[in-house]
């Protein structure tokens, strides 16, 4: 009887080992080989950031970053599918292996460097602050302003606190959202991109207020341990801007290219 349950231990612990290499075997749909095999790789955005990433009329999921997305998947020879999330859990989204990627307008900062790792630049931004035309505010700092608006998670988000004159701050889901309120004189106006205020339809009548707050550079988030992808990722980069690709996609939004717009 006793040798009967040692037998039977020892096949239990045998049964355990076995589970956990196979475990440990396990492969990250994440990696490059995984991503090679399956033939995509996904990518995260907002969705709510125009003309960066948006969805279309159609429902289509379309922008800057798609084409750029489309564009660095053709060079590595798989296809690119894009997700869309809320911005403030974006980061924990990619951490989490929801996606392998985050192309969706992400400044480079020091405090997301200690979570996850970035491209090269892809294109130079700066935070601009907006407001309807017939406000006639000088600057942010204008002690007329005391209601702004801002999309949750941003950078723009910490910028406002320098700014004693802004009492009240709205956070959004997105840009859109954040257009429609100033609008509509729910906020004095908005900071965000100086290229998605600048591309925001005319109807919202809101224009360009003071200099640049700051600049950006914004980069493809992967996370660290995800080291050949973003080899990957920087190599393909760097072709389509020397092939002309990169140039004809920020001509096609901005007329520029603002990997040059510094």
């Amino acid at each position: 009887m006793k040798k009967r349950v040692m037998r039977m231990v020892a096949m239990l612990l045998m049964l355990i080992t076995i589970m956990s290499i196979a475990g440990c075997g396990k492969v990250d749909t994440s990696t490059w080989s995984a991503i090679k095999k399956e033939g995509k790789f996904t990518f995260a955005c907002s969705g709510g950031y125009p003309p960066f990433n948006y969805i279309d009329d159609s429902g289509k999921l379309v922008g800057f970053d798609v084409d750029i997305a489309n564009a660095l998947a053709e060079v590595m020879g798989v296809k690119a599918e894009g997700i869309t999330t809320e911005w403030d859990g974006i980061l924990g989204g990619l951490t989490a292996k929801r996606f392998d990627t985050v192309i969706g307008s992400m400044a480079i900062t020091d405090a997301r460097l200690e979570q996850v790792n970035f491209t090269n630049p892809y294109y130079y931004d700066g935070a601009q602050f907006f407001a309807p035309q017939n406000k006639g505010f000088k600057s942010l700092a204008d002690s007329a302003v005391t209601k702004v608006g801002v999309v949750t998670g941003t950078t723009f988000q910490k910028e406002l606190e320098k700014y004693s004159n802004v009492k009240d701050v709205l956070n959004f889901s997105s840009d859109v959202e954040n257009f429609i309120a100033a609008n509509q004189g729910r906020t004095d106006g908005l900071i965000t991109s100086r290229f998605v205020g600048l591309q925001a339809p005319k109807e919202y009548n809101l224009v360009a207020v003071g200099d640049l707050l700051y600049n950006e550079k914004i980069g493809i988030a992967v996370t660290k341990e995800n080291t050949e992808l973003l080899d990957q990722l920087n190599t393909a980069l760097k072709t389509i801007i020397d092939n002309g690709t990169y140039d004809k996609i920020s001509e096609k939004y901005f007329g520029c290219n603002i990997l040059e717009t510094k």
